[in-house]
């Protein structure tokens, strides 16, 4: 089988980058919001640039999403907080850098898929069937961990696999949206590589040998039961 290619979202790392941001938060001792609840401009195009985001194709709009995207993500693990007028660092941020790194792969991705809003990055898709793809979200992370790893995934098929699975039409934004949901964040963890390479949209998966451990948390944070001897990092 052919080598995958990872896509340009990594930008070196998930949990790199989730570092970065929140010790660069903890430095400046928290970083303003506007009236809005989100990053003030200066502090979003300061993230921008020192997350190396403003150096990746594309409208500068996309790099301060993808670091409001990453504050939220903070926010789900509990790496930082919201003050109101501030987003200010926890101190969780000590013992999560205590913790191995295949743990903290499996606590974002579990916090990514149940408490990240992430419903609203998809906005050409039909609402309520986006609510049905959230509310579903366990038997879709149930469908990818009984995938084995080192098989390619095609992509088409995954979701006409899940579109049956949970009641939807089989329609083309179901695989963009399983793709951004479940899949691009495998990647961002490295646990994943998704072909062909950004930025053509991408057909089909290969799942590493972390990935079952990783989205098996994210089963266990829902108080899915998996088989204790498949039980992730214990």
């Amino acid at each position: 089988m052919p080598t995958l290619e990872p896509t340009s979202i990594s930008y070196g790392g998930l949990l790199t980058r989730l570092e970065i941001l929140v010790n660069l938060v903890a430095d400046r001792r928290g970083l303003a919001l506007d009236p809005y609840g989100r990053l003030a401009p200066a502090e979003q195009r300061l993230l921008a640039r020192v997350l190396d985001l403003d150096q990746t194709p594309g409208p500068p709009s996309r790099d301060l999403a993808a670091v409001e995207l990453l504050r939220g993500l903070a926010e789900a693990v509990g790496l930082l907080r919201d003050r109101g007028a501030r987003v200010e660092a926890t101190t969780l941020r000590h013992p999560w850098a205590q913790l191995d790194p295949k743990l903290r792969a499996g606590l974002v991705y579990a916090a990514w898929c149940h408490r990240v809003p992430w419903a609203e990055m998809l906005l050409d898709a039909p609402e309520r069937q986006v609510r049905t793809l959230r509310d579903s979200r366990s038997s879709v992370l149930r469908l990818l961990f009984d995938l084995p790893a080192g098989v390619d995934l095609h992509l088409a098929g995954f979701a006409a696999t899940v579109a049956g699975r949970i009641g939807l039409p089989e329609e083309p934004w179901l695989t963009q949206a399983i793709t951004a949901v479940f899949l691009d964040p495998l990647v961002a963890l490295g646990a994943a590589e998704l072909a062909p390479p950004h930025p053509a949209p991408p057909g089909r998966c290969r799942l590493g040998a972390t990935a079952r451990a990783i989205v098996g948390s994210a089963l266990i944070a829902a108080g899915e039961p998996i088989p204790r001897e498949e039980a992730p990092m214990n």
